[in-house]
């Protein structure tokens, strides 16, 4: 009986602390792929992933976008979408960003910059240069 015991209190010992070595390793993995065409269109994406050793992921994808028109106009477009998770429930930070920038024929160039933070607009500018 005596034995019993002794054997359910480390089994009952070692399941709890468990959880404790779980994330004994942190991981990290990176792809990219990037396409272009003959006029001068670029499409590039990256997505990264790491964890870390107290269990927080934080991914990143990066979409990268050029437009070259026939008339020497270009569109560059930038996303990037970071999202932030700790381990636990309920606590996931999404972070995403644009920016844009468009350089016309006539040297005019429009550029704007958004940034949303968990649904919420906290940065949204433009302007416009000659």
């Amino acid at each position: 009986m005596k034995n019993t015991k002794i054997l359910l209190a480390t089994v009952i010992a070692l399941s709890l602390s468990a959880p404790a070595f779980a994330a004994d390793k942190e991981s990290y993995e990176s792809k990219t792929k990037v396409e272009k065409d003959t006029n001068g269109n670029y499409k590039e994406t990256t997505k990264t992933e790491k964890t870390d050793l107290s269990g927080t992921t934080n991914a990143v994808e990066k979409d990268v976008k050029v437009k070259v028109k026939s008339d020497g106009e270009t569109d560059k477009t930038v996303t990037t979408k970071e999202t932030i998770d700790p381990k636990g429930l309920m606590n996931k930070e999404t972070i995403k960003t644009t920016d844009m920038v468009k350089a016309k024929a006539d040297g005019t160039v429009d550029s704007s910059h958004k940034k949303v933070v968990d649904g919420k607009t906290v940065e949204n500018t433009s302007e416009s240069t000659k």
